[in-house]
């Protein structure tokens, strides 16, 4: 009977922790030696070959635990006992007879025959005592946290340890199967709870499941712990940690960087879909490697996989993707923005020019500024003689209307060809309603009136206004003196931001997209390079401000995840944090923005940005500097020796918001077919495009 109450209590959270101890197989299995030192951040092992053995070795970065109780009784324990003390092996470390013992390892190899060159038999030549002792050895370890208890008999990890004994009675064990999963996916009671509280917050009814992300994996040689003999021990991560946070994708270019962000972007999607939450998804997808398929994803890509629930876009005319640009005759007050922005660094101080694009072609209100958006009509109209004169195409049968008194149109008459069309009469009011051809020559015209004698609105202000000369100017390449300018030249470069087939707004129509929930995909892969900065900055500026004039109005914004490569190029060390991009990284966590950033040169990343990023993977680093960098954070620094050595693909060393410590994790390959059949598991599959 006192058995049977033994084995019931010791059967616990705690306990499973450590694994099986039904038998001396399973001891034998995972007791790895003794703690001969213990102190707040580090502990000594004595362990010994047959040990090591026994458990399938000790791999460099692997996870052991030590705890002073017998887990067969836990009844029989002592409070002080009663805790597991995680830990990372970090390296060898030597014991006080090791000199003796190497000793006696060289002795015994000068006194060997030329018949020994190969290895002998299990002593290789040495009597069995001598051998029991040369077997010993030390290893040094990294003191991660202590697992215990809670008054409610919950399991939770401390980040530290309370307490260490001089004289230790702890003994090593190490931690594979289900033990080690409870260790590598244990997250604390306030945690979930906080959880929880976020998911209501989000519209999830209930908290999304974990995502499987991976497998442990401790060292680039797994042919032991990841062996035929070994149960892979799945590595999960929290979907909430990527909702409103930050989180950094470091490594070289072909470690898995780009194979981690599709296996995040799937799962979060995975999680939307399932839980009837719209969760938007932007990539900014520098190399195309998102948007189309390759053969790294067995022929397919994340289009392809969840199909209408898929955007695309380019920066050129592609069959099934849309329009990344804009149509510069349909939105001019965009496009004259974006035409400032592209010249500043070109156009000098050239008066009208600048003048002509600092203008803006916002509509005033018709009934606050009756003035003000005639005056807008006129200069629209030259606006868009400019951009004909630059050789921008115009929609098909597009024609320029714009409002004109009657002196005007007889001061201008004479300069005018005969048969040149009249105006229109609506109202009390005319309008010329002319293509582009005949708008140039009727605008030329009136700058050549206007030149010789200003001419006079009825309240005697100037009709041709400073804004519109310089259009005038721009589109006759000349000053108001006749000297030569650029003019409409300035602009022609530009072209290529400009789509004539392009209706509506790109931006509005990508943040409806989003707002759906959908994953949308700017391939900034094609087209002018120049492009990716200045039309991504557009999106990302209308994301920020949607999200947070949500939050300032006291709703609740909707998720939104970004992911963007290259990362360092938008987010420098040197870049004002007051830009959107840095705002983004720094600020959008407040506002329900997740930020995904993907790198390989974590150095040149905005330290501010670093210091607050909550989930990180890391991949394969060459650099001493980059792992420099990289070693600040968190327990990293312990993994600086791996990083820069194991090249492996999608070999991470993972640390996310629920997780304490750094995980070591092989991550899933993006594969498309298990992805599309757990959709049709779930259900799904009817919004995705099915590959047969």
């Amino acid at each position: 009977m006192n058995d049977l109450i033994s084995k019931v209590i010791s059967n616990n959270d705690l306990t499973r922790l450590i694994g099986d101890f039904s038998t001396d197989a399973a001891i034998d299995k995972a007791f790895v030696g003794y703690v001969f030192r213990l102190s707040y951040q580090e502990c000594l092992i004595q362990t010994n070959d047959a040990f090591k053995v026994n458990v399938g070795g000790i791999p460099h970065n692997s996870f052991l635990i030590a705890t002073g109780f017998n887990p067969q009784s836990f009844n029989a324990a002592t409070s002080l006992d009663k805790e597991i003390i995680l830990l990372r092996v970090l390296e060898p470390v030597a014991l006080p007879q090791d000199a003796d013992l190497v000793k006696t390892r060289i002795e015994h190899h000068q006194r060997r025959l030329e018949t020994e060159r190969l290895p002998g038999d299990g002593h290789d030549g040495l009597d069995p005592i001598t051998a029991g002792e040369l077997q010993w050895g030390g290893i040094r370890c990294r003191v991660i946290g202590t697992f215990y208890l809670d008054k409610k008999g919950q399991l939770r990890l401390g980040s530290d340890i309370e307490n260490f004994m001089n004289n230790s009675r702890m003994r090593v064990y190490k931690p594979r199967g289900k033990s080690l999963e409870m260790i590598v996916n244990h997250i604390n009671p306030e945690v979930v709870e906080k959880a929880k509280e976020e998911a209501k917050k989000a519209g999830f009814s209930e908290p999304p499941k974990p995502i499987n992300i991976g497998t442990v994996r401790y060292t680039s040689t797994d042919r032991l712990h990841r062996g035929p003999a070994e149960e892979p021990v799945k590595v999960e991560i929290q979907p909430a940690d990527f909702l409103a946070r930050r989180t950094a994708v470091l490594g070289m270019t072909r470690t898995g960087k780009s194979n981690t962000v599709k296996t995040t972007v799937s799962a979060v999607a995975m999680v939307g879909l399932k839980s009837n939450i719209p969760i938007g998804q932007l990539i900014f997808d520098v190399n195309g490697e998102y948007a189309n398929a390759n053969h790294q994803d067995d022929g397919s890509s994340i289009a392809e996989v969840f199909g209408d629930h898929v955007q695309r876009y380019r920066a050129i005319d592609t069959p099934n993707f849309g329009d990344l640009r804009i149509n510069f005759y349909e939105q001019p007050d965009i496009a004259l923005g974006l035409l400032e922005q592209l010249s500043l660094e070109t156009r000098g101080n050239a008066q009208d020019i600048t003048t002509f694009l600092t203008s803006g072609l916002d509509e005033p209100d018709a009934n606050e500024d009756r003035g003000g958006h005639i005056r807008w009509q006129r200069r629209r109209a030259a606006y868009f003689c400019v951009l004909n004169a630059a050789q921008y195409p115009a929609p098909k049968g597009f024609n320029v209307r714009f409002p004109v008194s009657q002196d005007v149109i007889d001061s201008v008459a004479p300069k005018l060809g005969p048969g040149f069309p009249s105006p229109v009469k609506q109202g009390n009011a005319q309008f010329y309603i002319l293509d582009l051809t005949q708008a140039t020559q009727w605008f030329k015209a009136l700058r050549e009136v206007n030149i010789a004698t200003p001419i006079k609105s009825k309240s005697g202000s100037e009709w041709v206004d400073s804004s519109l000369s310089a259009t005038l100017n721009v589109l006759s390449c000349q000053n108001s003196g006749g000297t030569y300018i650029r003019g409409f030249k300035q602009i022609q470069e530009y072209r290529d931001y400009h789509s004539v087939t392009r209706s509506g707004d790109v931006v509005k129509e990508i943040l409806g997209h989003l707002y759906d929930g959908r994953i949308v995909i700017l391939d900034l892969s094609a087209g002018p390079v120049s492009i990716r900065r200045t039309l991504s900055l557009r999106v990302a500026e209308a994301i920020f401000k949607r999200q947070f004039d949500a939050l300032n109005s006291g709703a609740t914004p909707m998720n939104i995840v970004l992911y963007v490569e290259e990362a360092h190029n938008l987010i420098g060390r040197k870049d004002d944090l007051q830009d959107t991009w840095p705002r983004i990284a720094k600020e959008g966590a407040k506002a329900r923005i997740a930020f995904v950033y993907a790198t390989q040169e974590p150095s040149s990343v905005h330290p501010n940005i670093l210091a607050n990023t909550e989930n990180w993977f890391v991949t394969h680093l060459n650099n001493d500097d980059e792992l420099r960098t990289l070693a600040k954070f968190y327990d990293f620094g312990d993994f600086t020796s791996s990083l820069k050595s194991a090249q492996d693909v999608g070999f991470a060393r993972i640390k996310t918001l629920s997780a304490p410590f750094v995980i070591p994790t092989q991550i899933n390959r993006f594969t498309p077919s298990e992805i599309i059949q757990e959709m049709k598991v779930a259900g799904l599959f009817s919004s995705a495009k099915d590959k047969k």
